[in-house]
């Protein structure tokens, strides 16, 4: 036997542990009640925004879009920080590390499967609120210019459907566990992301007034509604999404994966509580970090203060797509490598610390 054919079996082996850790890591996560609390509170809260506007704040739709990536940051970030306390700390706490490290597994493979696992939870709950965010903001009243109607509409049944969208995933999810003995938590969470995603595709094939395209094609399409364009012809699906959303979103997962890799590392020492504190005064340090920490001497506790958090005001540009602005795609890749930066620090660090760690 060569060398290398060892060290490929080992690696082989390593990538196998690594799969089988994070898959149960996201099964194991997503089937707790609270995940799927956090996931419908964020999803029912994000659709139902245009529903309770009473003002316009200078641009349709912005309200519901900014409280759509709001509700994206702050409840993902409590879903990243309490998965990574409940399966990493808690495991720790209870002895099954200890059995799986026996197995044997590395630490740092544990480890690292255990973060990709929190990652893969936050990336769901990432992707039903973005398709949540496109729905609400298409949702919201608008002024349209149409053959048959001038004026302010919001678009009903783009919010009906999304709601119903996620009663359905509930009902489904109940049959599955009623008649299947299927798991009620995994149903429902994959259930009410899946449904935002089918809303949105189908949201193609009307306008905001209900009329189908596959129907009136073109006619439909008239003065729908500014920054639409459509080349002529027939028309048959032409979705009204502000689609200058998604980099935005994408931002917004970045730091949430930040979040996830700092959140592993600390439950490798601290239980969830503390876990979820620690994350949240990152939070609100990292977003004012301009303001707070601007001009302070290199050594000292707030210029320490300053080159250890991540500035996270780099990830939250919900005005840079106001009003017909966008995000450069070379800004988003720029902020995928500081992400992943931070990430490979923390995570780093929490291999240390959880090197260290008496699991008896």
């Amino acid at each position: 036997m060569f060398p290398h054919d060892g060290q490929s079996r080992a690696r082989g082996l390593a990538l196998k542990q690594t799969a089988a850790i994070a898959r149960a890591t996201l099964v194991e996560a997503i089937q707790q009640p609270v995940a799927f609390l956090i996931l419908l509170s964020a999803v029912m809260t994000t659709l139902l925004v245009p529903v309770f506007q009473f003002h316009r704040f200078g641009e349709d739709g912005r309200l519901a879009r900014d409280s759509g990536l709001a509700c994206m940051l702050v409840f993902g970030l409590v879903l990243a920080a309490g998965t990574a306390g409940r399966t990493v700390s808690g495991e720790i706490t209870c002895g099954t590390a200890a059995a799986a490290l026996g197995k044997p597994v590395r630490r740092v493979t544990f480890l690292l499967a255990k973060a990709l696992g929190v990652l893969a939870v936050t990336m769901l709950f990432w992707l039903g609120v973005l398709c949540a965010t496109l729905l609400a903001e298409r949702g919201s009243a608008h002024f349209i210019s149409h053959i048959e109607y001038t004026g302010y509409v919001m678009d009903v049944i783009t919010l009906v459907l999304g709601v119903a969208g996620v009663a359905v995933a509930l009902l489904v999810a109940a049959a599955r566990h009623y008649y299947g003995r299927r798991r009620f938590g995994v149903s429902a969470f994959v259930g009410v992301v899946l449904s935002q995603v089918l809303v949105v595709l189908a949201t193609g094939f009307y306008n905001r007034l209900g009329q189908l395209y596959p129907l009136l094609g073109e006619a439909a399409c008239l003065d729908s509604g500014a920054g639409h364009a459509h080349a002529a012809g027939w028309v048959f699906y032409h979705p009204e999404l502000n689609l200058r959303v998604i980099p935005v979103a994408l931002l917004v997962l970045f730091a949430l994966a930040i979040f996830a890799a700092l959140a592993t590392a600390l439950a490798t020492r601290l239980p969830t509580g503390p876990t979820l504190a620690i994350c949240a005064g990152v939070l609100l340090l990292g977003l004012a970090g301009d303001s707070l920490l601007i001009g302070a001497p290199f050594w000292s506790v707030r210029g320490l203060v300053a080159g250890l958090l991540p500035d996270l005001q780099n990830f939250w540009l919900c005005d840079a797509v106001a009003r017909g602005g966008r995000i450069a795609w070379r800004y988003v890749g720029a902020a995928a490598l500081y992400a992943l930066t931070c990430c490979v620090l923390f995570l780093g660090a929490g291999c240390l610390a959880f090197r260290e760690r008496d699991l008896g």
